[in-house]
């Protein structure tokens, strides 16, 4: 099959990208990060069918691949989520049997424990994300009805601000005037025809 060698990546998203690249410290190129993408796109898509893995603590889901971390007298320690477990020095534990193992007794797991979760850069403490899920939680849903009138609203909006364009687009073609028609040229810009 021939594939054309060049696609169009629309300027705004490369320019995003760009930025994403320079503000990230990645040393891809932008084809590079486009491949890179493309790839895990269609390796995401083939994996769609396949069921999540994880480790579920409490109100907290650990996806396959989380890292844990504790850090005790200026040693990190460190597990893993592996299918629907968490890993510690090889055995199957959970988080409080980890702290305990760790520090032994007296220990809040979700104060001591760090997670980064996968695709993340950065580590969150496991207390703070519990209070960020709770706080989502006590939200109040939008009732049905209230989301269709959102809908409709930005629905209406959007033919509005259409209609005006078309207005707009209209009186600008009524009201333009053919600039190379004789009544608006200056006798000094016509030629004549003499050969």
């Amino acid at each position: 099959m021939n594939a054309p060698s060049i696609c169009a990546v629309p300027p705004a998203a490369y320019t995003e990208l760009l930025d994403y690249l320079r503000q990230s410290g990645s040393t891809l190129s932008p084809a590079e990060a486009i491949v890179s993408a493309l790839k895990q796109w269609i390796a995401a898509g083939r994996t769609l069918a396949a069921p999540v893995r994880g480790y579920q603590w409490k109100c907290l889901f650990l996806p396959e691949a989380t890292r844990v971390r504790m850090k005790y007298r200026d040693d990190y320690h460190h597990a893993e989520v592996v299918g629907d477990e968490l890993i510690f020095r090889g055995k199957a534990v959970s988080p409080r049997q980890m702290t305990m193992e760790i520090a032994g007794d007296g220990r809040n797991a979700w104060r001591d424990l760090w997670l980064r979760l996968p695709g993340e850069r950065n580590w969150a403490n496991a207390a703070l994300l519990r209070a960020k899920l709770e706080r989502q939680a006590a939200l109040p849903q939008p009732s049905p009805a209230t989301a269709m009138t959102a809908a409709v609203k930005t629905m209406s909006d959007a033919l509005n601000a259409a209609l005006m364009l078309i207005e707009h687009v209209d009186h600008q073609t009524k009201t333009m005037s053919e600039r190379r028609l004789p009544k608006h040229r200056r006798a000094d810009d016509t030629l004549t025809d003499d050969h």
